[in-house]
């Protein structure tokens, strides 16, 4: 998979590898409001755990993927289209709200929570702290 750093860039790239070619397709396959969800794939609105969660299942990816773009399992699974590497930086500010978003549901995340504490110390490291 490309890198991407944002959610809707992530969004957006997450439906095209599941065969929707348009937002339109999903929208009325999987019943979404449309400006809602037009609003999250152009970047207009971010959107929360229980949305990647709903599109995660729609697209065949992890909720953590689309929410932080990096997690071990980021495959199609369902549709066998993708795989993701974990090769990509983020900006740690998207990181530590997706983590703090993921954390609240599921606290024995320990993947989530090591990337949270990598990133505090390389912006540490950045600030020479």
């Amino acid at each position: 998979m490309v890198p991407m750093s944002t959610l809707n860039e992530r969004l957006r790239h997450a439906r095209q590898k599941a065969g929707y070619n348009t937002a339109t397709q999903a929208i009325d396959l999987f019943g979404w409001k449309s400006s809602t969800y037009r609003a999250h794939e152009n970047g207009q609105n971010n959107y929360g755990v229980e949305e990647a969660k709903a599109y995660a299942k729609a697209y065949g990816v992890t909720p953590s993927w689309l929410l932080i773009g990096d997690t071990k399992d980021t495959s199609h699974s369902s549709t066998g289209k993708s795989k993701a590497t974990r090769s990509h930086k983020h900006n740690c500010v998207d990181v530590i709200y997706a983590t703090a978003l993921l954390l609240k549901d599921d606290r024995d995340n320990l993947e989530l929570i090591a990337k949270l504490d990598e990133c505090v110390q390389s912006l540490k490291s950045k600030l020479k702290i």
